[in-house]
């Protein structure tokens, strides 16, 4: 009885943990594609990621079944530009039943209010999106239908009030946005009509707007990637510099995503010297969490192909007072840093040591920088200790086990590190204070010539 009742209880988890998972099915009719499969796509920086890819079923039928990293826009479809992606707004236990039939996408039975919403858009816009991506349609035909469907898309967003705020606001600005983009990208495609200025229609007059970009939603869009391009183009034609495109864009975020999605632009860096380069021109638009992690990724694996001498991999931590403190603020001196944390004993027993190094190098050309890896939980309990223990030098915060900790590989507390004056690495993995050798590292280092 006991086993069964066990076995029940494993079943009703199992029941529950599928209950919140997010899941999509449905079935694909293909007439002049051979489909074999169809892959579940996130959308992240304008650009679609493939995180699932599952066989087709005889009958066309497919699933997917998974926990969404993040509530937005997702896709599926094929790879293929010319097969095709269709949105699809998700959150965590949302579920969707879909039909796609060669060119034609359908959402099936109930849904989401959210889904609901953004279906009712994809009809209205489907001939629109069609004709602007695939057809041969001319100006005289495209242009009047660009200006109803603008004009129907101000009452759409009128009505775009669900419970969900979040999904309201992006989906309003995605409407707007998916207007530019068909319009864009029906000039883009070469029809046997080359237009003027003049000869557009009115409606491309409304899209230099410098408030257009005052959030991020682009970013979620489909296609948003060549949206962002064909929308530099057109403020800066011509073969303008990247700095003169991303005035185009008014968001930092928007600005850092036409950067990464500019292959000319990350083509460029090759070496570890041309990213600090980028970073130190362009790193203030990277703030979006995604961004931030490509981008430490990126600088990772170049810092790792450096031969010879290397370079420190530069972090940003706040201090006690909430100051924003870099490693590379301390150029032209050692820098001794302690990554450490309040829990560690090991940690604890090598204060006494380290204060003595902070006693014996006073005044001299020498940085000590502790950086704790508390988790933002344990900040309060890391302010305490810095009081109780009478902790000076410089105290940086880290909240978890982020940049520095990836960057140079630590995984055991504490770990002792040493910089020299020129910002390189003497040493990551360095001797405790507790060793005299470590003592002896750092006077080698300041009897050096600057």
């Amino acid at each position: 009885m006991k086993n069964i009742i066990l076995v029940l209880s494993a079943l009703l988890l199992s029941l529950c943990a599928s209950a919140q998972m997010t899941q999509i099915w449905g079935t694909v009719k293909s007439d002049g594609f051979d489909d074999k499969d169809i892959a579940l796509y996130v959308i992240n920086n304008g650009e679609t990621e493939e995180i699932s890819k599952t066989r087709l079923g005889a009958d066309g039928s497919f699933g997917f079944m998974f926990n969404p990293a993040k509530e937005g826009m997702y896709a599926i479809g094929w790879g293929e530009f010319i097969r095709g992606k269709y949105p699809v707004y998700l959150k965590k236990g949302d579920k969707a039943q879909v039909s796609i039939n060669t060119r034609t996408f359908d959402f099936v039975g109930p849904q989401t209010p959210e889904n609901t919403i953004l279906y009712k858009w994809l009809k209205m816009s489907e001939s629109m999106r069609y004709n602007s991506f695939h057809s041969m349609q001319q100006s005289k035909d495209f242009f009047p239908a660009l200006a109803t469907l603008a004009t129907k898309s101000e009452s759409f967003k009128k009505s775009i009030q669900t419970k969900n705020g979040v999904f309201n606001k992006t989906m309003k600005a995605i409407v707007g946005y998916d207007l530019d983009l068909y319009a864009l990208n029906f000039l883009a495609l070469p029809r046997g009509e080359f237009l003027k200025k003049e000869q557009l229609s009115p409606f491309y007059n409304t899209l230099s707007d410098p408030k257009k970009f005052d959030n991020d939603a682009a970013l979620g869009m489909l296609h948003g990637k060549r949206f962002l391009e064909l929308y530099a183009n057109f403020i800066v034609p011509g073969r303008g510099t990247v700095d003169e495109k991303i005035k185009a864009f008014n968001n930092d975020v928007v600005k850092g995503a036409y950067l990464l999605n500019d292959q000319r632009v990350m083509k460029g860096i090759n070496n570890y010297q041309a990213y600090e380069a980028f970073m130190a021109k362009y790193g203030a638009y990277f703030k979006s969490p995604y961004q931030q992690l490509l981008l430490e990724d990126l600088g990772r694996k170049l810092y790792n192909q450096v031969v010879g001498p290397k370079p420190a991999m530069n972090f940003t931590y706040p201090d006690q007072n909430g100051k924003m403190v870099s490693l590379t603020d301390f150029k032209g001196k050692v820098v001794v840093v302690d990554v450490w944390a309040t829990w560690c004993a090991p940690c604890k027993q090598q204060i006494p040591y380290l204060k003595k190094m902070e006693e014996k190098f006073k005044g001299q050309d020498v940085v000590f920088m502790s950086v704790s890896v508390d988790y933002e939980k344990d900040k309060q309990k890391w302010l305490d200790m810095l009081k109780d223990l009478n902790l000076h030098g410089i105290q940086l915060f880290a909240s978890g086990w982020s940049k520095i900790t990836k960057d140079y590989g630590i995984a055991t507390l504490p770990r002792f590190m040493v910089f020299d004056k020129k910002g390189n690495v003497v040493s990551v993995d360095a001797p405790r204070p507790s060793d005299p050798k470590l003592t002896e590292m750092v006077e080698n280092e300041l009897s050096k010539a600057n």
